[in-house]
């Protein structure tokens, strides 16, 4: 039986996985690049969409390409994935570049595609630390980078912070913060490295700071961006007014997505379901003409978990008439006990409207939610 869809706006995830080289620090499937395996994995990705353009007819709120390293794409072959999908004149369309591929060549290119949106992944404006995460820009480079996409019309620039790497204090941080509002993007996201045992730098692990001074560090982020006029709307996510990330606010409030790619994972309620990690296997998926792989249908309460777990990283929180709204069902009725117990240790905010996590439950988010949802 047809699994009967709504027909609200859709976000999409289009996964590239393909890398000119591995960064320390990743544990992301990811493919090294060859421009023929590249070609290949597009023409599947056309396909890909084709099969979910036949089933779901619903327009599109939010596009973004993600990786790996997307911005190995050229401008025809972004235009031929987006070709054919119905976007809404207002659509978010985010791209994630690697700040050696900001030339003017390739943005003048990526003016005749739909993209509006770019996700730079800078990640330090210190030598050294972009030494340590084997990046190749330079610092001395990315002011002109930035122009660059200023000059090509390029209004909504996301930049990518990673705090928490070895031997870094607050100064070193200030110094990198101060270097990045130099460069005035509309959105920042911070994020605190770590070391996965299956990446190049896990041997690191123990020179990375202690936990006290990643929450030092963390915390002077929020208080200085935000004394910056930033918004702190999401745990490791600052925007200017009006420049909030709209595809990751669909993931946080829990609303539907799809995903194309091999490794992509997509949420059309009440179906998670996730592509093969192996490019094979993702390509007999699609020539077999199967969608939803890897599915797994949630019950209510998994969804509701899932919901918290996701909207508790919001600033704002949970809205408790929009959660009874979805649910028919009270948030304070299925977790009162437990909210009342992480009030009480000042980890929750429980308001007439809004239920939310303390600042300082911001930094240790994962626990706090961990503790009431499991």
């Amino acid at each position: 039986m047809e699994q009967d869809f709504p027909s609200s706006p859709l976000g999409l995830y289009i996964h590239i996985p393909f890398c000119l080289s591995r960064c320390g620090y990743c544990s992301f499937f990811n493919v090294p690049y060859r421009n023929s395996v590249l070609n290949e994995y597009v023409d599947y990705l056309e396909k890909e969409k084709s099969l979910y353009l036949n089933k779901l007819n619903r327009p599109l709120a939010t596009i973004y390409f993600g990786g790996g390293t997307p911005s190995l794409l050229n401008a025809e072959q972004i235009r031929h994935i987006l070709s054919g999908l119905n976007m809404l004149p207002e659509a978010e369309i985010t791209l994630e570049i690697n700040p050696l591929q900001i030339t003017p060549t390739y943005l003048q290119a990526l003016k005749t595609t739909p993209i509006n949106r770019l996700s730079i992944g800078l990640q330090s404006m210190n030598q050294e630390e972009l030494n340590f995460l084997e990046r190749h820009h330079k610092p001395e480079q990315i002011q002109e980078k930035i122009a660059l996409c200023r000059h090509f019309g390029y209004e909504n620039l996301s930049l990518d912070l990673i705090y928490g790497l070895p031997y870094s204090t607050l100064q070193t941080l200030q110094r990198t913060v101060e270097k990045y509002l130099e460069l005035k993007p509309e959105h920042i996201s911070c994020y605190l490295l770590t070391l996965d045992a299956d990446c190049k730098l896990a041997k690191e692990k123990n020179n990375l700071p202690n936990e006290e001074i990643q929450a030092e560090q963390y915390a002077f982020l929020c208080n200085y961006l935000e004394k910056e006029g930033y918004i702190h709307y999401e745990i490791s996510n600052f925007a200017l007014p009006g420049y909030t990330s709209q595809h990751n606010l669909r993931y946080w409030h829990n609303d539907d997505y799809l995903a194309l790619g091999a490794s992509s994972a997509g949420w059309i309620s009440p179906i998670r379901y996730q592509n093969s990690a192996d490019l094979n296997l993702y390509y007999q998926s699609i020539e077999k003409g199967e969608t939803f792989p890897q599915k797994e249908e949630l019950s209510q309460q998994r969804i509701i978990q899932d919901y918290l777990m996701m909207g508790l990283r919001l600033k704002e929180g949970i809205g408790l008439d929009e959660f009874y709204n979805r649910f028919q069902v009270k948030l304070t009725e299925l977790y009162g006990e437990r909210i009342l117990k992480l009030q009480q240790i000042g980890m929750l905010n429980l308001t007439e409207h809004n239920l939310e996590l303390t600042e300082k439950a911001l930094f240790v988010s994962n626990s706090v939610i961990g503790d009431l949802i499991l």
